[in-house]
């Protein structure tokens, strides 16, 4: 393939050989009877590497890693070595290697998601529903929330593995103690129904709460909800307001009417506490922390 003239070469490219594809992105790294432009090679590497091709895999991580032709970036070349490693490739399986002992733990990780993710998916990599979950569960099994979370949805939903609702849920409230937000949220709505556990409104509120707190509005709307109709509390319509309103100013659909409706009961002195009481809830949400390298 490497001593093949360019036409040729050209030619088996655009007619979908994976390896003239993976050459031709090589040439026009190094500049090999073409002229060098690293920027030309992505788009053939991407071609070879949706048909699973592991040398693309291999190149697009080095490309990624080194800013040959695109921006270096750290998760990028990190998933695309893990790519070319799960295809055999032995410089990806030694490129893993050293990706570990150079990204913190947690940015590894994300990495790993995002790995599994796409396997999931498909498009950039062949779907493989079994390399999904086994990087979802590498990923959780190191403490990343996300990947319990997305774990939680593939045995509620059968996906990849025999529906399991026990599993699940044991994998939900690992993300949940993992302070994933939209898990708290969830794991608080089974205990407000009973979905898989027994109704507890205090462990639905507290888990609520969790979520608020960590700026997932639609945790206050089920606040909201708890203290308009009492579930579990004593009902009291302006702090259901309050809730209500954070939600709505934070684009939740569903409560803006909620804020309406209390609004036409309430008195214009409750309202006006209710819009005092949210501007503090509002202040008291905090988004996570940004992990950074030296």
């Amino acid at each position: 393939m490497g001593k093949l003239p360019i036409a040729k070469l050209q030619q088996l490219a655009d007619s979908g050989d994976p390896a003239a594809q993976n050459e031709l992105g090589v040439r026009y790294r190094i500049g090999t009877d073409v002229e060098k432009d690293p920027a030309k090679a992505i788009p053939w590497f991407l071609k070879a590497a949706k048909q699973g091709y592991a040398k693309a895999y291999f190149n697009l991580g080095a490309a990624y890693y080194n800013g040959d032709g695109v921006p270096v970036n750290d998760q990028n070349y990190c998933a695309w070595f893990i790519f070319s490693a799960d295809a055999g490739d032995q410089r990806g399986v030694e490129a893993v290697a050293r990706t570990r002992q150079e990204l913190p733990p947690a940015q590894m990780n994300r990495c790993e998601v995002l790995v599994a993710t796409a396997y999931l998916t498909g498009g950039i990599v062949r779907q493989d529903y079994g390399k999904a979950l086994n990087w979802y569960v590498t990923a959780a099994t190191a403490g990343d929330g996300a990947a319990c979370a997305k774990l939680a949805y593939l045995y509620d939903n059968g996906i990849g593995v025999s529906v399991d609702k026990a599993g699940s849920l044991r994998w939900l409230q690992r993300a949940a103690d993992l302070n994933d937000p939209p898990s708290l949220y969830q794991l608080g709505m089974a205990y407000e129904t009973g979905t898989g556990v027994p109704t507890d409104f205090a462990k639905a509120k507290k888990l609520y709460e969790q979520a608020s707190y960590l700026g997932l509005a639609q945790a206050f709307a089920a606040l909201g909800a708890i203290y308009a109709e009492g579930r579990g509390v004593k009902p009291d319509q302006q702090k259901a307001l309050a809730y209500y309103l954070v939600a709505a100013n934070n684009k939740v659909t569903a409560a803006q009417q909620k804020v309406d409706d209390l609004s036409a009961k309430l008195s214009a002195k409750q309202v006006a506490a209710a819009k005092q009481d949210a501007a503090k809830l509002s202040g008291f949400t905090r988004g996570p922390v940004i992990l950074v390298r030296k």
